[in-house]
Order: structure tokens, then sequence, then C-alpha cells
């Protein structure tokens, strides 16, 4: 029996190749998953249509039930479905091409910095011949970086650029808090 959407006249099936003919895009998209189900992975499919413009409208529902298009021509459609069927599983090729960063720069006729070692600053202060410019990162946040002039008060009243935003309010002029912890006992 001919998939739905072709005269009997124009189907000639085998797994392999599937010829067929629609009048129209209902033809089309009835007969679209139908054709899929009778080719085997890698079948092709020949779809001769009776009117030229129908040849725009196929391409979208053979796309949609899976078909891989080849060619077209005035009134034919080539298409083939894909060499898997759904479902499939392949294993992926995994590499451990890493590249080298240093490499990268080398190649384009860059040299990459060189760090020292002891580079010496701490996480709380530079150290004193500081190239990092964690220097003048803090001497920036001793001003007020956000320029709102709230940033003593609290999350309540900090701009949305505060560097303080998160943390408790303070005294103005002092940017560390020490919480006295007392035994209340």
């Amino acid at each position: 029996l001919p998939p739905p959407g072709t005269s009997s006249a124009s189907c000639s099936s085998s797994m392999d190749e599937l010829k067929v003919s629609a009048r129209s895009a209902s033809e089309i998209e009835a007969g679209a998953a139908a054709w899929n189900a009778s080719l085997r992975p890698g079948g092709k499919l020949l779809l001769t249509l009776s009117d030229e413009s129908l040849v725009a409208e196929a391409k979208l529902p053979l796309l949609m039930h899976d078909f891989v298009l080849r060619e077209s021509t005035a009134t034919m459609v080539c298409a083939t479905k894909p060499g898997w069927e759904a479902g499939a599983k392949a294993p992926l090729k995994v590499t451990d091409d890493l590249v080298d960063e240093d490499d990268l720069l080398a190649a384009d006729g860059l040299v990459p910095p060189e760090v020292p070692d002891d580079v010496g600053c701490s996480a709380r202060k530079p150290c004193a011949g500081c190239t990092c410019g964690r220097a003048e990162g803090l001497a920036a946040d001793a001003v007020d970086p956000s320029g709102c002039g709230n940033c003593h008060k609290g999350d309540a009243f900090r701009c949305g650029s505060c560097p303080y935003l998160g943390k408790p309010a303070f005294k103005p002029g002092e940017e560390t808090l020490v919480l006295e912890l007392t035994d209340d006992l």
C-alpha cells in the first residue's frame, strides 16, 4: 500500500528508495511521516510535485520529519533519511588537546609577562614594590568609589555600584568593622 498522500500509480517502494508524487501541500504534510517510516536509514526519497509552487512548500514538512534535503528541480525534491535510527547513540571522541596560552601569545609575537615567584603581596595590603596594581586599587577604594556618599549607612542606602554591598554599616572614615563579641553571662 502506498503511504498516505500519494497515488497508488506513482508509488514504487523499496527500503532503499521511495518514489512518490503529491498534488498539494496537505498531501506532503500527511505523507512525510509515512515516507520516513518506509525508508531504511540512508534511504532516498524522490518526491515529484504537480506544480512548481509546491517545491518551496515541500521542504519544511520534509525537514520536520527528519529528512535531509539534497537537491530540487522545478517539480521534484530529492531527500534522504539520516543514516541513523531515532535514539541511536554514538560515543564522543574526547581529546586532551589543551592549548598553552603562552604559545598562543608567542605565535602572535607577544611575550608573556614575567611574574616573580615571591610576589610578596598579602591578601590584606600590597607589598612595598607593588607592580600588580593592588596599591592603586586600594588607593582608589579609599575615596568613596561609588560617589553616592552613603556607603557607611548600610545596604538600604547604598547605590548599585557600591563596593560595600553586603557588608554591615560602619562609621564614616572607618572601612573595617570590628565586632566586639562578649559573653552576656
